[in-house]
């Protein structure tokens, strides 16, 4: 992580809600996204990296995953084991011995629980996969305006994508959501942000229902 969590990229506390995570990420979209830094050094650094921890915090399972693997490793590790301290006479018989100098030196360098710190993962996800099964779904959210993968979208006059509600019917839905420099797969039409913010590949024929 290079000393910065996701959480310090985005600007908000570990405890933030998801549309506190959704809400950093958009003001930090329109600061530093090239097309609004106008292909500048910064920009082009910062973005991945907000992309990055967007596409962790906004999904719950990899979320959970992540926020167990930052308290593994925030645990204090033990420290190493004091030498052995014995007597001056080497000679000395073992009756004579300080019994407070009984303690000798470590086997080796303190190791890390790796296989309990995997085991605690996989028992986060599994846990978590079990809830979503019992789980009942939310009402589905608005368009909030930020274009990503299974998004329904309208094509406008000037030809730029624009995010609508899905109505499971001849919906058109950004299969890949892409930075300027790059182009669609096969297959699929470049229509560009409306908000500026990239390019939504959308597929040429509609797509029946979203997965969004």
């Amino acid at each position: 992580m290079n000393g910065r969590s996701h959480y310090d990229v985005l600007g908000v506390s570990p405890s933030a809600t998801p549309e506190a995570v959704r809400e950093a990420y958009r003001r930090l979209a329109r600061e530093f996204h090239p097309d609004r830094t106008h292909g500048s050094a910064v920009g082009a650094e910062r973005m991945p990296s907000i992309n990055e921890a967007y596409r962790v915090l906004s999904d719950p399972a990899r979320r959970a995953v992540y926020d167990a693997d930052r308290r593994a490793e925030a645990r204090p590790r033990p420290g190493p084991a004091a030498p052995r301290r014995m007597r001056a006479d080497a000679d000395a018989d073992e009756g004579d011995r300080d019994p407070s100098f009984a303690y000798g030196f470590p086997d080796g360098p303190a190791r890390v629980p790796w296989r309990g710190l995997l085991f605690a993962s996989a028992l986060a996800i599994v846990a978590i996969v079990v809830l979503a099964q019992f789980t009942e779904p939310g009402e589905p959210s608005g368009p909030d305006g930020i274009l990503r993968n299974g998004d329904c979208v309208e094509i406008m006059a000037n030809n730029d994508a624009r995010e609508i509600a899905c109505t499971g019917t001849d919906d058109l839905v950004v299969r890949q959501f892409i930075t300027p420099d790059a182009t669609c797969s096969t297959g699929y039409t470049r229509y560009r942000d409306r908000q500026g913010m990239g390019y939504a590949c959308v597929a040429e024929e509609s797509s029946g229902t979203s997965t969004g």
